[in-house]
């Protein structure tokens, strides 16, 4: 029989080397609550019986309780992690409770002369706390885990052995044959070692079951959030065209992903309306947040001031924020004279958009400033044309042209079938038509105002 003294060292080194695994490779790996606990278990497992290795020399006086508390406050930490694997921890002071009582009746127990101060005290919070983790391992749902099942085993079967523990301690004292023979030191020990030994691998498999469900809450979480910033997106666009005599205006976005980097808006009042279009480089949630950003600060500036003075009034506003984020915007912004057709267009470096003439004659609209963001400080240039009646004006973002070969080229093709369609809303409505049924690529928006014949 090997004496409790070569045990507890056996013990502290194979709790030593599942801490270094279970911590270097199960918790870093997986970064999961339950590995974590579990890594503080061992090493409080390992410690207080480091602590008891003391017994026998002056020190035993501190070090028994301290190995007392350590091993309590380590069952705790098996107890917590055990309430993770429910979404719970237990509270501190809950946590605590069980090892300060009995440090303290231990600290009052003759520590330096019984090595078994606060012994039942500690055998039955032993039972008390590996108890608690069997019972949150047996309200887990059967099916949470393949390893669930063992380590609910394992624990109650830990949990009677410490219970039956204190009870021949009682009973039959520390230094009777009952408890010697079948809960002494060392045989506790030994138990106690190949139980970790055991334990620690189907610890390791449900840390990254653990991992792996929370990977899962996670992206569930994203995917509901990105869901829900795509509708609150679709209803800032414009919801109803504006009631212009004489015109007819539509447009849609439909984005490649839940959110798009693609906006369109329209702003109509007594100078005329407003139509702008942009194209935010890059895609997701970060493109999404500058567009909206965008479409305000045009919706703010666009009122006092003339089409130039709106385009340079928001680049500067944005300027640093694009800087900072590596970003830059391209934009159609133009306003319509609806009593005379009179359009005034600033396009920032976008160049996808037209006039369909009456007679099917496709005008492409020349883009001669830079994208926003790109360039401080820039002279922005407007330029003139006239929508007569039976014209269409049609801006686009370069999503479309992925729906074709991706060329300049493509963009006169779709343009021609969109006019084909008619109307402003119809020629809006043959564009969605095309993405239908396609894995976008990027996001596709359109915009549409039509001169009523």
């Amino acid at each position: 029989m090997l004496d409790a003294t070569t045990l507890r060292v056996a013990f502290g080194i194979a709790a030593l080397t599942l801490l270094l695994l279970f911590y270097f490779v199960t918790y870093r790996s997986t970064l999961s609550a339950f590995s974590l606990w579990w890594s503080r278990a061992l090493g409080l497992f390992l410690s207080g019986s480091a602590a008891y290795l003391l017994d026998g020399t002056t020190a035993q006086v501190w070090a028994n309780p301290l190995g007392n508390f350590l091993l309590v406050l380590g069952a705790g930490s098996v107890w917590a992690g055990a309430r993770t694997l429910s979404g719970a921890a237990p509270a501190a002071w809950r946590l605590l409770a069980a090892p300060t009582v009995t440090v303290v009746v231990s600290a009052f127990d003759d520590p330096a002369n019984n090595d078994w101060s606060g012994g039942p005290v500690l055998l039955g919070s032993m039972s008390l706390m590996i108890g608690l983790a069997a019972r949150q391992l047996y309200r887990l749902d059967r099916d949470y885990s393949r390893s669930r099942r063992p380590l609910l085993i394992v624990s109650v079967a830990l949990a009677v052995y410490y219970l039956l523990r204190l009870a021949a301690f009682l009973v039959d004292g520390p230094r009777g044959p009952i408890f010697t023979t079948w809960f002494g030191t060392e045989v506790t020990t030994l138990i106690t070692m190949v139980l970790l030994v055991v334990v620690s691998f189907s610890m390791a498999g449900i840390s990254n079951e653990q991992f792996a469900r929370e990977l899962s809450a996670g992206a569930a979480r994203n995917r509901r959030e990105l869901t829900r910033g795509g509708e609150v997106q679709q209803k800032l666009l414009p919801q109803s065209p504006p009631a212009i005599d004489g015109y007819e205006v539509a447009g849609a976005c439909v984005p490649s992903g839940r959110v798009s980097g693609d906006f369109f808006d329209w702003q109509h009042d007594a100078d005329g309306l407003a139509v702008t279009l942009g194209d935010v480089m890059g895609k997701g949630v970060g493109a999404a947040m500058i567009a909206a950003t965008v479409r305000s600060a045009i919706r703010v500036s666009a009122r006092p001031a003339g089409i130039t003075e709106t385009v340079a009034r928001v680049d500067a506003v944005l300027e640093t924020d694009l800087v900072a984020n590596e970003a830059f915007v391209t934009m159609f912004h133009a306003r319509l004279r609806p009593s005379t057709g009179e359009l005034s267009v600033v396009d920032a470096g976008h160049g996808l958009a037209m006039i369909v003439r009456s007679d099917g004659v496709l005008e492409v609209l020349r883009s001669p400033n830079l994208p926003l963001g790109v360039q401080s400080g820039q002279s922005w240039v407007a330029q003139r044309y006239r929508l007569a009646p039976g014209d269409l004006l049609l801006a686009f973002s370069d999503g479309l042209l992925d729906l074709f070969d991706g060329t300049l080229e493509s963009m006169m093709v779709a343009g021609a079938a969109a006019a084909a369609a008619g109307g402003a809303q119809t020629a809006v409505d043959h564009i969605e038509q095309m993405t239908s049924g396609v894995r976008l690529e990027d996001d596709v928006t359109v915009v549409a105002v039509r001169r009523i014949p």
